[in-house]
Order: C-alpha cells, then structure tokens, then sequence
C-alpha cells in the first residue's frame, strides 16, 4: 500500500508515468484499496492530462478531505464554504463536486446528487466513484435509463474495473448493491425532516450562488438574470 508521504513526494517528481504504473500492479493486488483506486484517479484524469502540479492536487485534496469530514459531521455550511475555496482555485476539481453529490445524496436529494455525481464524471471520467454514485441515484429515484452511457464509457476506458463490471451486472438483472438496502424496499432512510429541510435549503442556495456568480463572471448575464429569478 502507497503512503500519503510517497504519494506526496512522488507527485513532486515528473517522473509519474512510472509511478502510475506502479499503483496499476498496486491495485491488481488489492482492488479494493481506496487510496491507491483514488490516486490512479488523480493521475489520469488531472496530473498526467497536465492540468495541476502535484503540489496543487495534493494541496486540493487535503482542502476536499476536510470539506467532506465536515459534511459527516453534520457542518454542511463549512463544507461548503471548503468546497467553494477549492473551486476557487480550480473549478474543474471532480472530487469538489463528488463531495457536493454526497452532501446532496445524504441529505435525501438524488436529482441534485445526481447532477453533481456527472459533474464529477465529466471532469474525471477516470474516477469510478462517480458512476457508482450515478447508478445509486438511478436506483433511489426509480430511472435507470440514462446510466448505461456514464457505465459505458467508464468501462471503455476501465474495461475491467470490478467495481464498474459489478454494476453493469446490477444494470443488467436489475438489482442492487448492499449499500442501498436502508433507501431501498421500505427501508428508505428518512431522516429529522426539519433539520433535513433546512441544511436541504442551504446546500440548494449556496450552489445556486456558486452558479450565479459563474455565468456573472462569464458574461452571461441574461442566463444570470435567468437565474435570479427562478431563485426568487
């Protein structure tokens, strides 16, 4: 298992297509491994596309690790407040906007999760996570109809990902992972509703400022003025 210390100081170094072919062997021998699964993740879809310096995406993904340990804890509005510094510096971050898909999904909002979940995809379609998370909002919503073309081409470039073949096989026959079972057959999780629907209002607000500002900045103004109206 790769460290967080050789992680760092061989993301300082240029000589990564080495290193990633080193977590490739890393992860035939324990597939399940979730830091080695990440940071393939990270090297194919933002370092060695050359987007960031590795000091950036490791600077990026401790700010995200903390935005999504304050989600856990129940801190939705510092999570965001994290989750927008990050997107600050890079707006393209997929993990920022995975964080945004689980705050979404935790707090009973599949139709938002699943917008953040293909965002994240979008921006990294190298990061399983994403689709998995996309097939879960298919399932809690009732629609599966549209999953087939993020697993597609998930598994064209990931043609034997376990975890991707393991969903197609749930797309297939129709079934579910484990992980879905308390959402799911009268188990669906319903949480205090009064607090849900208040961190729910928040988490909405703050993403539709994040969007307003977007297309202010880009010179959008009629979809801006679009935008502020919906809102009120």
């Amino acid at each position: 298992m790769i460290t967080f210390a050789e992680y760092n100081a061989r993301l300082c170094d240029k000589d990564l297509q080495e290193f990633f072919q080193y977590l490739l062997l890393a992860r035939e021998e324990s597939p399940q491994d979730e830091t080695v699964k990440n940071t393939i993740a990270e090297l194919q879809g933002i370092t060695i596309n050359g987007k960031l310096d590795g000091r950036t995406i490791i600077d990026l993904r401790e700010q995200n690790e903390i935005a999504a340990n304050l989600a856990e804890q129940g801190k939705i509005e510092e999570s965001l407040n994290a989750i927008q510094q990050i997107l600050e510096i890079y707006p393209e971050h997929y993990s920022a906007f995975y964080t945004l898909g689980v705050i979404s999904f935790g707090l009973g909002n599949h139709n938002e999760a699943m917008e953040r979940f293909k965002e994240a995809f979008e921006f990294n379609p190298f990061f399983v996570d994403a689709v998995l998370r996309i097939y879960d909002c298919s399932v809690c919503l009732g629609n599966r109809d549209e999953v087939s073309v993020f697993l597609d081409k998930a598994l064209t470039l990931q043609p034997t990902d376990p975890e991707l073949l393991e969903t197609k096989k749930h797309l297939e026959n129709g079934t579910y992972p484990e992980r879905l079972a308390k959402y799911l057959d009268g188990g669906r999780k319903i949480e205090n509703e009064p607090e849900k629907s208040e961190n729910m209002e928040k988490v909405n607000l703050k993403q539709n400022l994040m969007k307003l500002r977007e297309m202010i900045e880009s010179g959008n103004s009629e979809d801006a003025l679009e935008k502020i109206r919906e809102m009120v």
